[in-house]
């Protein structure tokens, strides 16, 4: 090959009737100088592609870009499949390099946000909703716990967000408190779907996270142990029972905290699904379960425990986190949302 055809890594996620600009690098490394057209030949990509400039000059050893420009028609049907296209440089009339990418076509996502916890008020959140596209919005809300031990609802439920409007939705949780022992770590999982399309893919989910208090305080539940030790030990003095008497105790070692190997999280990433520290295993084994059945359908996700990593919030015991990371710019975290909303539809970007 004489040229060196370059797409972006991540699919391309294209809009009925919206054009798409898709950059394309074009490499010389070895020369002599070259006049390169630039064209898609590959399925119907190719009947909604032009490129601009079509025609470049790449000089030895330079690199130059063209723009592939992708206009589905504006009654493409919506679909989650992704599609190959093929990018192909030619020289002089001959083939020079060719490289192939993967589209899909998806209705856009109208309604974009951010969960925030509210000011002066425990366990509730301010969901901020904007419509910044041309058409409205008629949305529906859902609220979930995790642990599902409680309740949690949000306040307006549902929603017309006209072009350019916004709203602030508060939603409030009360997770069930527990008896005694260290404060428990809880999720709130949001929703945020299309009211006149039940069955598509969420237009926007988010994660808040808290700790619900103990009944009673680990200082309240030690002075009663001591009551109660008091109270035996009267009642063995108050009996005559002669207790044997052990031999010289020994100092008790504390045990060396485990250690926690860092891992290292890159910004943007896709925060795919959250799982408390909490059972015998601490939650992993229902971490892992998730993420092999992810995986089983090809989708590429990390496990990462957020108390080995600084860039995740681990309030309380912490949690599993199922992420993906890497990616270049939040829109490309986005595409790969989109790309397995269907298997993840808790998927929200990180940034």
């Amino acid at each position: 090959m004489d040229v060196e055809v370059v797409l972006p890594a991540e699919p391309v996620t294209l809009a009925p009737g919206a054009a798409t600009r898709v950059p394309v690098q074009l490499r010389n490394p070895l020369g002599p100088d070259l006049e390169v057209t630039v064209s898609v030949t590959r399925g119907r990509a190719g009947e909604w592609a032009t490129v601009e400039p079509a025609t470049v000059a790449v000089a030895a050893g330079a690199t130059a870009t063209v723009d592939v420009v992708l206009q589905p028609p504006a009654d493409q049907p919506p679909s989650a499949a992704l599609v190959p296209f093929t990018v192909q440089a030619a020289a002089g009339g001959a083939p020079a390099g060719y490289a192939t990418g993967l589209l899909s076509v998806a209705l856009p996502v109208p309604v974009v946000g951010e969960l925030v916890a509210r000011a002066g008020e425990p366990h509730a959140f301010d969901l901020r909703l904007a419509n910044d596209s041309a058409r409205p919005a008629a949305i529906r809300l859902e609220a979930k716990l995790d642990p599902p031990a409680g309740s949690v609802h949000a306040e307006p439920g549902a929603a017309l967000l006209d072009p350019g409007a916004a709203v602030t939705v508060v939603v409030r949780a009360r997770p069930t408190r527990p008896l005694f022992g260290a404060p428990q770590p809880y999720a709130v999982l949001v929703s945020v779907t299309d009211a006149h399309d039940p069955q598509r893919a969420p237009l926007f989910t988010a994660t808040g996270t808290g700790r619900r208090r103990p009944r009673v305080s680990p200082l309240t539940a030690g002075i009663a142990a001591l009551v109660l030790a008091a109270a035996g030990t009267a009642a063995v003095a108050v009996s005559g029972v002669r207790l044997p008497m052990p031999g010289r105790a020994r100092t008790a070692v504390p045990a060396a905290p485990p250690t926690v190997t860092p891992v290292v999280v890159g910004r943007p990433f896709a925060l795919v699904d959250v799982f408390p520290h909490r059972g015998a295993d601490g939650g992993r084994a229902a971490a892992e379960a998730e993420r092999s059945r992810l995986a089983a359908a090809g989708m590429p996700v990390r496990l990462v425990d957020s108390l080995a990593s600084d860039q995740l919030a681990d309030e309380g015991a912490g949690f599993w986190v199922l992420l993906q990371d890497g990616f270049a710019t939040p829109a490309a975290a986005a595409a790969y949302c989109t790309q397995w909303r269907s298997l993840a539809p808790k998927c929200t970007v990180t940034s």
